[in-house]
C-alpha cells in the first residue's frame, strides 16, 4: 500500500502570490516610464502584498500580525508617492523590510515542515525566493534613503525607478552575477551584499538540495511499499 502524507500548504495562495510577484517583479519596470500606467506597477505590488497575507501561518497569530503590518505599510507606502507626509517614504521602506522579514520566517517554518514535495510546496520554495530579492532590495533602499550615496551607478540616477533599480540588483547579488553597473561605496552597504550572496548559494546548495532529496525519499519510500 503507499503511503499517503499530506501536505501542511493547502489551496492555491503560493500559486497565486507567485503569479502576483512575477507580475510585479517582471512587467512593472516597463510601466513605471509611462506616467499614465505607472500607477498599475504600485497596484500591482499592493495586491502581491495583500495576497501574502493569505499564505502566512495562523501559528502563533502570524496571519494577524501579517494584516495589523500590512495596513499602516500600505497607507505609508501610497502617501509616500504623493509626498503627502515627510516621513512616509521612509516609514514604509522599514515595514517593508520588516514585512518581508515575517513573510521569509513563516515561508521557511512551512517549508521545513513539508513531509512530501508536491506543487504547493514549489510554489512556496519559489515564493520564498522572490521575497528574499525583495526583502534585500528593500534593505538596499532602505540604507540608500538613510545614507545617500551608499550605492552608486547609472540606474541610481533617476529617483523614479529606484524602487526598482534596488530590486533588480538585489536579484543580480543574490544570484551572484555581478554586472558592476551598481556598486556599494561604504563597509555597511558592501556588508548588505555580501550577506545576499552568501543566502543566495545557501538557498541553492541546501534549499534545493534539500527538497530533491526528500522527493527521491518519498518515491523510494513509496515504490518499496506498493
Amino acid at each position: 500500500m503507499v503511503s499517503q502524507k499530506k501536505s501542511i500548504m493547502r489551496g492555491n495562495g503560493f500559486r497565486n502570490l507567485l503569479f502576483l510577484l512575477l507580475l510585479y517583479i517582471m512587467g512593472s519596470p516597463f510601466l513605471e516610464p509611462y506616467p499614465s500606467l505607472d500607477f498599475f506597477a504600485h497596484i500591482s505590488l499592493s495586491i502581491a502584498l495583500f495576497a501574502a497575507v493569505y499564505t502566512v501561518h495562523r501559528q502563533g497569530n502570524r496571519r494577524s500580525f501579517a494584516i495589523a503590518l500590512l495596513l499602516p505599510l500600505l497607507i505609508l507606502y501610497w502617501l509616500g508617492l504623493y509626498d503627502i507626509i515627510a516621513f512616509s517614504r521612509l516609514g514604509a521602506r522599514l515595514l517593508f523590510s520588516v514585512y518581508y522579514g515575517l513573510l521569509i520566517y513563516s515561508f521557511v517554518a512551512q517549508i521545513k515542515r513539508a513531509h512530501r514535495v508536491d506543487t504547493n510546496v514549489l510554489y512556496a520554495t519559489f515564493s520564498l525566493y522572490l521575497i528574499i530579492g525583495l526583502f534585500w532590495g528593500s534593505l538596499y533602499l532602505l540604507l540608500y534613503q538613510l545614507q545617500p550615496g551608499s550605492y552608486a551607478g547609472v540606474l541610481l540616477e533617476n529617483p523614479q525607478y529606484l524602487d526598482h533599480a534596488f530590486n533588480y540588483f538585489s536579484f543580480v547579488t543574490l544570484t551572484t552575477l555581478g554586472y558592476g553597473d551598481i556598486t556599494p561605496q561604504t563597509a555597511g552597504a558592501a556588508s548588505l551584499c555580501h550577506m545576499e550572496a552568501i543566502v543566495g548559494q545557501f538557498f541553492t546548495a541546501v534549499v534545493v538540495a534539500w527538497l530533491v532529496g526528500m522527493f527521491v525519499s518519498d518515491k523510494k519510500e513509496n515504490t518499496e511499499k506498493v
